[in-house]
């Protein structure tokens, strides 16, 4: 891993782009200025209002941005590009970030779609010319292990390691961005190994499609659901149809679901977010779903938090204080590195109210018990690039009682937990997902003696 990412910073910072060489570059001085203004831009929008930085990590941003200014001119696009997105991931906040979907649209990207399950990339969708790679777990890229490619990525993000494969895909499925830290021999295309569940070995060189601002940015989780894109090519499959996967995968657009499993005793109540859709007031379904507990008065209660990618802390507080008096038995809550910010304040909140009786299943959330969020995303103006900073700390294992810059919601309802690491471990695998069975449902199950 070292080597892969002083690679990468020779790379992108090679000595020979001096800054006499940047006085004598040939590149327009409308592009030199461009990407200047964005850098004025980012320091002020940006990293003077950011406060997830360490001091010491402050300070080799601090570094890194000098040095991208004075090479401003020198680098290609996807240089510039990813010098940023490391300089954002020193932070190593979950929420103080460079969208690398705006990459996506902005580079090359090859005609399939890799979502990370239990260690592996797999592919759950892909061109039609492509889909005898349906299922397969990417192994190699050139003459770089899979690990390389990936350690090289997840300087790109910060969080945990587990947040950060989530956006991974983005810079897998890109020779050109891949080609910018010297991981593929060309920026058009790339030699892909992949292994099939059926043990056989598929090299193939997959050229990359042009960028596209009108590309459908969505990543890796939304590949877990069959379902077509609003507007996607007919020429796009994907490795299961909606009748065939679990139910947790099914109805991508729904954003709050229900039901009820008479084998478990139980409610499964699924939260996707925690805001309002269009047409969907999240209050409302809350409000509903007490409703229903009482009248239905089910002994047990499963919360699926797996996809919820936040929202507002506040909208659900209420509902997850009071969940455990509606119901007499156990309550289980699903959790996996995609339960981010304000849906695992919704897990603290209910974890505080009822430890000993909320039993946490699946895989651990995406992000630790002290971030920092709550800031706003700046657009950089020439190169379009998004960041988004962070000004608030979260502590929920102290319930905020050392600090004084904590988010006010947080302080007036504090949450004190001592992990929120999951109770039994059920990742999703590629061969649960291909019949259907939902692991952390089959062990709810074994848990109550039951069958699912």
């Amino acid at each position: 891993m070292r080597q892969t990412l002083l690679g990468a910073l020779l790379l992108l910072f090679a000595p020979h782009a001096s800054a006499k060489a940047v006085q004598q570059s040939s590149r327009p001085d409308s592009v030199t200025e461009s990407r200047r203004g964005d850098l004025k831009v980012f320091r002020t929008e940006f990293f003077a209002r950011d406060n997830s930085y360490s001091v010491s990590a402050r300070a080799e941003a601090e570094r890194q941005l000098a040095r991208l200014e004075i090479l401003a001119a020198e680098l290609s696009a996807v240089k510039f590009d990813l010098g940023l997105a490391r300089i954002v991931a020193l932070a190593d906040n979950g929420h103080t970030v460079m969208f690398a979907s705006t990459r996506a649209r902005k580079y090359n990207r090859i005609p399939v779609r890799l979502t990370p399950l239990d260690g592996g990339f797999y592919v759950l969708r892909a061109a039609l010319a492509h889909r005898d790679l349906l299922g397969a777990r990417l192994v190699a890229v050139d003459d770089h292990t899979v690990t390389e490619v990936v350690d090289s990525a997840r300087t790109l993000v910060g969080g945990t390691q587990a947040f950060r494969d989530r956006s991974v895909s983005f810079f897998l499925e890109s020779p050109e961005q891949m080609h910018a830290l010297g991981l593929t021999a060309i920026a058009g295309s790339a030699h892909y190994r992949f292994d099939l569940p059926n043990g056989r070995v598929i090299e193939r060189e997959l050229t990359a499609e042009p960028p596209s601002l009108s590309r459908d940015g969505s990543g890796s989780r939304r590949f877990l659901y069959p379902e077509p894109l609003i507007g996607a090519a007919s020429h796009w499959v994907s490795l299961m149809d909606t009748s065939r996967v679990a139910w947790a995968y099914r109805d991508v657009r729904t954003p709050f679901r229900w039901r009820v499993v008479p084998e478990l005793s139980a409610m499964v109540i699924e939260f996707r977010q925690n805001n309002d859709a269009p047409g969907r007031p999240i209050r409302e379904f809350t409000v509903a779903m007490m409703d229903s507990l009482r009248a239905l008065k089910p002994t047990n209660v499963v919360i699926d938090m797996r996809v919820n990618g936040g929202g507002d802390l506040n909208t659900t507080r209420g509902f997850f204080t009071i969940l455990p008096r509606l119901v007499p038995g156990r309550i289980f809550v699903l959790t996996s590195p995609w339960t981010f910010s304000a849906a695992i304040s919704s897990v603290g909140y209910l974890k505080q109210e009822a430890p000993d009786r909320v039993t946490i299943v699946g895989e651990e959330v995406g992000d630790r018990l002290e971030f920092w969020a709550e800031g706003r995303v700046v657009r950089l103006p020439a190169t379009g690039n998004q960041v988004l900073y962070a000004t608030e700390r979260h502590d929920y294992r102290n319930g905020c009682k050392e600090f004084t810059d904590c988010h006010d919601s947080v302080v007036r309802h504090p949450i004190a937990v001592p992990s929120l690491v999951p109770d039994v471990h059920a990742p999703l695998t590629l061969e649960d997902y291909v019949v259907g069975r939902d692991p952390a449902m089959a062990a709810i199950a074994k848990l109550l003696g039951r069958t699912s």
